[in-house]
């Protein structure tokens, strides 16, 4: 799939200038959640905290994606793309006072307006992706978001886990305001669907009717959160180490990005056409039993292994799921599917995550972990075969 995003990349203009502009604000919003966390971290949270603050940075994306389908059944994909950077900017301020006033409550809000700007960037991408790219190229669009966490790991993630400390968390915040503001000069040189398109450029909702295979590209993200929901939010605490909890914590999270990273290029174009539902299945089950051991390693090396093996495994699924979406639904209807998807994942991964942490304060997060886990990868499997048996 690597290959594909590369020929793509020089075949398109208009496909750099997007990926820069995505680059831009995914470098700046890594600065930023590392300097949360590490925040949240120095203050002592507990479990639930860090739980909480994951469900406040994925959560609101739930009313994001409703106001980009909204948006984009109205006005250009690249007018949204600038409303959804312009909303990341402004939310900005609710880290700052966070952390001038040294509250955890504050701090657990920090990702709500990237959030919402994320529920509109991801309709829009897709739209905008499909309408532009030739059928042969389709694959590139289900791996822009990976491209993107690529530069967020090793600029944003990977350099805010070497810096931190060593700089005042004022100029991470600094950095991600410059961040949206090269972003939107991106953006502004994109040009419109209007410009190129003959059919209609505005985004339409979901047939009335859905196939086979819509109805499963639909449901294979939120299978995804399900599962995955619980091991996010509680990798926090999951793991035991003789290093301090702030930098055992940024380790933690640099070797979750690089796995997601990693996933999707591991994956090879005829498995993106023709998936396999025991294959995904397996997928899960691998994620989940690399977490299962994490917290019985004493080990930081082997947790950090471990951690990065479950997130390939977590993201090969996440790229099949984006591939399907884009190519089992039609340009006009791609937006609504990947906003219905992306709202299914929020709803199911907010119920989960809040479970859990509320379940690791009171038996622990090891036995959440294993409880919350393994109830996810039933139904989650459950539903992929049910889907699949329809089909």
């Amino acid at each position: 799939m690597f290959l594909i995003l590369l020929r793509s990349m020089r075949k398109y203009l208009w496909l750099r200038i997007l990926v820069l502009a995505l680059i831009c604000s995914s470098v700046g919003s890594g600065l930023t959640f590392i300097m949360v966390f590490g925040e949240l971290a120095r203050l002592n949270a507990a479990p639930s905290s860090f739980a909480l603050a994951f469900i406040l940075s994925t959560s609101p994306g739930f009313f994001g994606s409703i106001a980009g389908k909204y948006l984009l059944a109205r006005i250009e994909a690249k007018y949204c793309f600038m409303i959804a950077e312009c909303i990341g900017a402004l939310g900005l301020i609710i880290p700052w006072y966070g952390l001038v006033h040294g509250s955890v409550t504050i701090l657990q809000l920090a990702g709500v307006a990237s959030s919402v700007s994320a529920g509109i960037t991801i309709p829009a991408i897709n739209h905008y992706t499909k309408a532009k790219l030739e059928p042969e190229d389709i694959g590139a669009g289900a791996v822009i978001d990976t491209l993107v966490f690529a530069c967020q790991v090793l600029f944003g993630i990977g350099v805010g886990v070497f810096l931190y400390g060593t700089v005042q968390s004022n100029t991470y915040l600094l950095a991600n305001l410059l961040s949206y503001i090269i972003a939107m000069t991106f953006i502004f040189s994109l040009p419109k669907l209007a410009n190129y398109a003959e059919q209609n450029v505005y985004a339409q909702g979901l047939p009335k009717r859905l196939s086979s295979k819509q109805r499963a590209s639909l449901y294979l993200l939120p299978a995804l959160a399900m599962t995955g929901a619980p091991a996010m939010s509680l990798l926090p605490t999951l793991v035991h180490s003789n290093n301090g909890q702030k930098e055992t914590l940024l380790f933690l999270l640099f070797a979750r990005s690089l796995g997601q990273l990693l996933g999707p290029f591991l994956v090879k174009e005829e498995r993106y056409k023709n998936q396999s539902s025991l294959f995904i299945i397996a997928c899960m089950t691998a994620f989940i039993v690399c977490y299962l051991f994490v917290p019985l390693t004493p080990f930081l090396s082997v947790s950090l292994l471990l951690v990065f093996s479950a997130h390939v495994f977590s993201n090969i699924i996440y790229s099949l799921g984006w591939y399907s979406l884009l190519t089992n639904f039609d340009n006009d209807q791609v937006a609504a599917a990947s906003a219905s998807s992306y709202r299914k994942q929020i709803i199911i991964g907010a119920v989960i995550s809040i479970s859990a942490g509320i379940l690791a304060d009171r038996v622990g997060s090891p036995l959440a972990l294993v409880i919350c886990s393994m109830t996810g990868l039933l139904l989650s499997s459950l539903l992929i075969l049910h889907v699949k048996r329809q089909s």
